[in-house]
């Protein structure tokens, strides 16, 4: 029987959380290879922050892998011959948390803090052998999941992201973590449904017509990271078949994911995606602005 990837931590309400298993024993082991007889299970949905490490691990066993990927990259600005870094499967991302070049390392002395996390990985592998996973976060979702403000308590309300801000719709503030239990913020709710309207009536048609007319003959096609989307981009991913036409990007300085306001043709609707800003894309672009069907604008930006 697989062990489950849990979230442990020492304190139950706050603190760090790390991913790993408990054996039957009670003996936890944790992907980070942090050692304490105080860990212990906890929920999805606490205040604790998520220990780096782990959160690299968790990309690393649940992303599907680029096609063409290669086993070493050098970080970026260092040079193909720098400190060869060991790449999560479909990002641009090393596993010491580094970002990463687009080219080959040919450098012979690798990264120590990948290997680190190579060996505790392969460790937790070979003791617990066979991982149940937590689902991989999807590149773009059916339903809008409700997220909590940073340092708030449990009794709050949810809020609905939007994915042309990367923040909230009631207010300007970027959420934290999910929290699905929550009572729904009736702002949030009232603005998104108006949003959905706007989408349905004006942006629909518009994307249905952009695609409608895409040329691929004429547009450059090229791999890059998720932080480089800009509207009017097509692009697909690992794990994913379904085309991305980009019709609003918010990036924030230090977020780890890219928001996104997405057409998909497939399913013929407007929809939100966040994708982790170093996750590594195939990207179609217009060589120029005026090769591009022009994009209607969000509301929220008008």
């Amino acid at each position: 029987m697989p062990y489950p990837l849990i979230r442990l931590s020492i304190s139950r309400t706050n603190g760090v959380a790390h991913y790993g298993v408990m054996f039957g024993s009670g003996e936890p082991l944790t992907a980070c290879a942090t050692h304490s007889p105080d860990l212990a299970p906890i929920g999805d949905r606490t205040a604790h922050q998520t220990c780096q490490s782990c959160t690299r691990a968790l990309l690393v066993l649940t992303t599907p892998p680029h096609p063409g990927e290669v086993e070493a990259r050098p970080a970026v600005g260092a040079g193909r011959s720098a400190a060869a870094h060991r790449p999560i499967p479909g990002h641009l991302l090393g596993y010491c948390g580094k970002p990463l070049d687009y080219c080959r390392a040919t450098g012979k002395r690798a990264c120590a803090n990948c290997a680190h996390l190579t060996r505790t990985l392969d460790a937790l592998r070979g003791r617990a052998g066979e991982l149940a996973l937590p689902a991989a976060e999807p590149c773009h979702s059916d339903e809008s999941p409700l997220w909590a403000l940073p340092d708030v308590g449990r009794l709050t309300f949810g809020h609905r992201r939007n994915g042309a801000t990367g923040q909230t719709y009631c207010g300007e503030r970027q959420p934290a973590r999910r929290d699905s239990r929550a009572p729904e913020c009736p702002a949030c709710l009232r603005l998104w449904a108006e949003e959905e309207i706007f989408r349905q009536m004006y942006i629909l048609p518009e994307m249905r017509a952009h695609t409608a007319a895409w040329d691929v003959d004429v547009h450059g096609a090229f791999e890059d990271r998720a932080w480089m989307l800009d509207p009017g981009d097509r692009y697909t991913l690992s794990g994913c078949g379904e085309a991305h036409h980009v019709v609003a990007a918010s990036r924030h300085r230090y977020e780890s994911h890219v928001d996104l306001v997405v057409f998909l043709p497939g399913e013929d609707r407007v929809t939100d995606a966040r994708v982790h800003r170093d996750r590594f894309l195939s990207i179609q672009r217009p060589f120029t602005a005026d090769s591009a069907t022009a994009l209607p604008a969000p509301r929220s930006e008008m």
